[in-house]
């Protein structure tokens, strides 16, 4: 499972980016941002880039790999009937 390392909400807003500045400038979409502000960690890797654009850093000062036993075993199961 993909996790944000910290409140990428607040850093963002730190740089200055509002909902409504996300809004008007169509930087971050409304969808995105909700996510964000929820810790949500499905958003597009266009988003992502855009983030890390706003905060200057690369994606794993963002976001990092959280091991679930029971989503590994899910996805694996899947994997291996494709094979």
């Amino acid at each position: 499972m993909i996790k944000y390392k910290f409140d990428v909400s607040q850093a963002l807003a730190t740089a200055g980016m509002t909902a409504y500045k996300a809004k008007k400038t169509g930087i971050i979409s409304q969808n995105t941002w909700r996510k964000i502000k929820n810790g949500d960690t499905s958003i597009s890797m266009e988003s992502l880039n855009r983030i890390c654009a706003i905060l200057n850093m690369q994606p794993e000062h963002i976001l990092y790999y959280c091991k679930d036993e029971e989503e590994e075993k899910e996805i694996l199961k899947k994997f291996n009937e494709q094979s």
